[in-house]
């Protein structure tokens, strides 16, 4: 039942991994699990314009309404704006990576960076 099912669970947490699956260093199942988590949020190696292919959004708007056929994208950046234009090199740095962005899109009328 139940119970067995949380023992099991309670058990596993205290296994020790092998020395092939301690990535990080992690000596546990739940070390690991911590572990592959904070790398999923790691963007410290990538680049202004990698970070906004990351997390990123497409849409176009609908005929009928103002700017109809609009092409925008969305990139949800994890990182505060002093960061990035760090990241980047400056606003000009910025500017360009956005530039480079949305030309890889095959061209879009507005890219946000949130």
């Amino acid at each position: 039942g139940e119970g067995a099912v949380l023992e099991a669970i309670h058990a596993l947490r205290r296994v020790e991994l092998p020395e092939a699956a301690r990535v990080g260093g992690a000596a546990t199942l739940p070390q690991l699990s911590a572990r592959l988590l904070a790398a999923r949020y790691d963007v410290s190696s990538l680049t202004a314009l990698e970070l906004l292919r990351w997390d990123y959004k497409q849409g176009e708007r609908v005929d009928g309404v103002a700017a109809a056929g609009l092409r925008f994208g969305i990139a949800a950046i994890c990182e505060t704006l002093p960061a990035l234009l760090n990241r980047s090199g400056g606003s000009r740095g910025l500017e360009e990576a956005m530039a480079a962005a949305a030309a890889r899109r095959g061209g879009l009328g507005l890219l946000l960076a949130l």
